[in-house]
């Protein structure tokens, strides 16, 4: 049994995008919790069937409240494809197409989801665009307005789309919280099983003033220095963009304007040699401005 779960966390941390957490949690042989395992496979799952998979095998393991929830969770997971790909007549589907990160956010109405998967080769064809690992399609179901209706919000839920057209993620807003597992917004003195907000404290990582490259979920690579100055395991990182107005023109004093909280499996510790040239100066700046005010 222990080898197992010995197998079944090795595997659940490879999902980790940070392979200097990964390294880490081997290296201190960390133990993750039922919970954090949870957590984990369902917010860095690299797709949809991916995440469905892993939340099969957590399913098999857990026993008691958990092994319920996990069942609820699949099963709503599945029932959100189901009714977003179902086509109904007061409803379009918006697609929106991004090679890169930053690329424009081009848009095209659809009447059907099949139609807006057709216009995205048709789209990559007529601008002579190449999907990357960085590819992102998010299709938006929307409500049909008409002269009769009475006022109601017209996005009914989102889904994304990988390069290939991999489902990434998908929701439906009316069915995206289990209600008899949510205690109302009530997140920082609720104790019951929730696999989107738990709180993962992982063994630490990153220290304090290190040179960081940290992602979002759209793989997008940015760098930054870390504020940790208590070096203590942390679920998120304190982080100050390297390319923010107050590290690019020193403006040190209004640092804490500037900070991002990094999920820890998104942050990755990286050497200062290998920070962009045209941030190293910046960094050391900003290094020097940290330690002197410690």
């Amino acid at each position: 049994m222990a080898a197992m779960l010995d197998e079944l966390q090795r595997r659940i941390v490879s999902l980790i995008p940070s392979t200097s957490l990964k390294n880490q949690i081997k290296l201190t042989n960390h133990r993750l919790s039922d919970a954090d395992l949870l957590s984990i496979a369902y917010r860095y799952a690299t797709d949809f069937d991916t995440r469905i998979e892993f939340l099969q095998m957590l399913e098999q393991h857990f026993t008691g409240e958990l092994r319920d929830y996990t069942s609820r969770l699949i099963q709503v997971q599945r029932q959100m494809l189901e009714v977003f790909l179902e086509p109904a007549d007061n409803a379009a589907y918006e697609l929106h197409i991004k090679d890169t990160p930053d690329a424009y956010d081009e848009r095209y109405l659809c009447k059907s989801f099949d139609a807006a998967l057709r216009i995205i080769p048709l789209f990559l064809k007529e601008y002579d665009c190449e999907e990357n690992a960085l590819t992102r399609y998010t299709i938006v179901k929307r409500r049909i307005l008409t002269e009769e209706a009475d006022f109601s919000e017209d996005e009914l839920g989102e889904l994304v789309l990988l390069a290939g057209m991999r489902v990434y993620s998908v929701k439906i807003w009316s069915l995206d919280h289990l209600p008899e597992d949510c205690s109302g917004g009530q997140c920082l003195e609720c104790d019951r099983p929730c696999a989107a907000c738990h709180e993962t404290v992982f063994p630490q990582f990153i220290r304090h003033s290190d040179a960081v490259k940290f992602y979002d979920f759209s793989g997008k690579e940015s760098y930054g220095i870390a504020f940790a100055p208590d070096n203590l395991p942390c679920s998120e990182y304190y982080v100050i963009p390297l390319d923010s107005e107050a590290v690019r023109y020193h403006d040190f004093a209004n640092l804490s304007n500037a900070h991002r909280h990094i999920p820890a499996p998104l942050a990755e510790r990286i050497e200062e040699e290998t920070l962009p040239k045209e941030m190293r100066a910046d960094y050391k700046a900003c290094l020097q401005y940290i330690w002197e005010i410690r």
